[in-house]
């Protein structure tokens, strides 16, 4: 029974690309947004490959 729920488990899960600043612990999924936040807050923005389920 867990071998069908792995393969079904593995179709569901995707990688999806955001921005965060690691000093303020905020995320990003807008790359705008980031650009605006790095312009006021003058701290350095990451991009990150996050996994959604």
């Amino acid at each position: 029974m867990q071998y069908p729920y792995m393969q079904f488990m593995h179709t569901l899960v995707m990688s999806e690309m955001i921005w965060k600043c690691f000093r303020c612990n905020l995320s990003f999924k807008d790359d705008k947004l980031a650009e605006m936040h790095k312009e006021i807050s003058d701290h350095s923005i990451t991009k990150v490959k996050t996994i959604v389920a």
